[in-house]
């Protein structure tokens, strides 16, 4: 079989023509409109995700503005219970403080009155024992209680420490016998006597008398004071009451 040469080089040319022609005016069109339609749907894709980050960013913005406006509502609201709280507990430590002031203002008064009171009843038992007392007791004395305490202030000057029977002696002035009646001369002479026995047989005696000793008898001497008197028997029970009234004025301090 024979090979048609010519023929054979007439078809290889009209392929490749046809080839480039295709090429030319049909493959370069196509695939230029692909690769504009790649393009586009690049395009289109890019400006979608462009839009879907944007839509995104401005979702997170907008959730962090939520966020951020949830926080500052419960600061908000955390201030206003904080701010209430502190309110409200300062008015109740004003309201304790003016009922607790008030209270001390009320048992200061109470404490007052109670005091005054228990003054005015001490001061006035203390008057009118005493009163009743010294009236009784100058009811009773008699010459005959004069000589006995004549005879006790004797026994006193009798149990006299030396020392003070020397202060007794060396004296200047005379020693002074106060009675609350004046005193026989019987008994002015013994009482001379036994001070001239325990003192010294050239000190002056001299006699006075007061009322206020209340059955009492005092030497006065040398700096000295020897005394037997019902006033300080007296005294004692003023001091004892005294001394009872005191839980009572505690008590009442204390309420």
């Amino acid at each position: 079989m024979d090979i048609d040469w010519i023929t054979v080089s007439a078809q290889v040319v009209n392929f490749l023509v046809l080839v480039w022609l295709l090429k030319r005016f049909l493959y370069q069109p196509v695939i230029r409109a692909m690769d504009r339609r790649e393009q586009t749907i690049r395009d289109r894709v890019d400006d979608a995700e462009q839009r879907e980050q944007l839509a995104e960013n401005e979702r997170k913005t907008y959730q962090d503005r939520i966020a951020e406006l949830e926080t500052k509502r419960e600061e908000l609201l955390e201030e206003a219970r904080q701010s209430a709280r502190q309110t409200r507990s300062q008015l109740l430590d004003e309201a304790r403080e003016e009922t607790a002031q008030a209270r001390t203002n009320w048992m200061r008064e109470v404490s007052e009155e109670k005091s005054a009171f228990i003054d005015g009843l001490r001061t006035q038992t203390l008057e009118v024992v005493e009163s009743i007392a010294r009236n009784a007791l100058r009811d009773l004395a008699d010459e005959a209680l004069e000589e006995k305490m004549a005879h006790a202030l004797a026994r006193r000057i009798h149990h006299l420490q030396q020392e003070l029977r020397d202060a007794l002696r060396d004296s200047k002035d005379a020693i002074v016998v106060t009675s609350a009646f004046e005193l026989s001369p019987p008994v002015r002479s013994a009482l001379t006597r036994a001070i001239h026995e325990q003192v010294g047989p050239t000190v002056a005696v001299d006699y006075a008398s007061n009322a206020d000793l209340i059955c009492g008898i005092e030497l006065i001497g040398g700096g000295l004071r020897i005394a037997w008197n019902l006033s300080d028997y007296l005294n004692e029970l003023t001091t004892r009451i005294e001394k009872a009234f005191e839980p009572v004025e505690a008590a009442s301090d204390g309420t």
